[in-house]
């Protein structure tokens, strides 16, 4: 559906995907993305194309046709809706709002994200959750299975701390409930997950752009958190040219 249609209206993420084959502009191969709110050329340098420079390869093969779709706003659906969230023009009200959401369609992964009135960094950071997100719940086991293993290492040694809140809160709940977290339950399965989802997403955030790790007392220790970015170079290895750590830099 054509962009000047939605301007006065709203569509579902699903109806969307469903129609979005003639507003596609490859990127890549396996990158396509389309723009219902307007930008200019320096807007859709950040938005896209800066991100897209900076993706390891190795996402192409695991999520071999991915769509960014850059909205004005994105609006949680109404009712029991299962078609996902709203792509509306008038920004909707804080409780109703959403940054981001992903959805499938026909093999295409859709990632949509609300732009207007955002702060770059904080649309970086959208993007990037639900892109390691769908990385992560497509990924053969073997990469995600190496990830786990470095998980039950820190978990042995009593390594406090996490990436951000969502793993921390699974890794606190984890702790408090076996007295041995390293043991593969569900509880363990749901912290590995997610804690592999926050740190890809530092990990690709920080290949697009110079970031900063907050110190804290929910934060994890800097050396380990080295070793797990250490291991995601080796997974997800970046883009020719592209450097992880400072020390990197010619």
């Amino acid at each position: 559906m054509p962009a000047k249609k939605l301007s006065d209206s709203s569509i579902s993420a699903q109806a969307f995907a469903a129609s979005a084959d003639e507003l596609l502009v490859p990127v890549t191969n396996s990158l396509s993305y389309c723009v219902v709110a307007p930008h200019d050329d320096v807007d859709l340098q950040r938005l896209v194309h800066d991100p897209a420079s900076a993706t390891p390869p190795i996402l192409a093969s695991i999520l071999p046709k991915l769509r960014i779709v850059v909205a004005a706003y994105l609006e949680k659906p109404h009712g029991k809706a299962s078609d996902g969230p709203l792509l509306v023009f008038k920004k909707p009200p804080e409780s109703r709002r959403l940054f981001a959401a992903s959805v499938e369609h026909d093999g295409e992964f859709f990632i949509f994200l609300a732009a207007k009135d955002e702060d770059i960094a904080d649309y970086h950071d959208s993007l990037y959750y639900e892109l390691a997100t769908l990385a992560v719940g497509h990924a053969d086991g073997e990469l995600t299975g190496q990830f786990r293993t470095l998980l039950r290492e820190e978990l042995k040694g009593d390594v406090r701390g996490e990436v951000d809140d969502a793993s921390w809160k699974l890794k606190d709940q984890l702790l408090s409930r076996q007295t041995d977290p390293a043991r593969n339950t569900k509880a363990f399965q749901a912290y590995a997950r997610e804690a592999m989802i926050d740190t890809l997403t530092l990990y690709l955030h920080g290949l697009c752009c110079d970031l900063d790790v907050e110190a804290g007392p929910r934060q994890l220790p800097s050396r380990h958190l080295r070793k797990r970015l250490e291991l995601l170079r080796e997974l997800f290895p970046p883009p020719k040219g592209v450097v992880v750590f400072p020390e990197e830099l010619p």
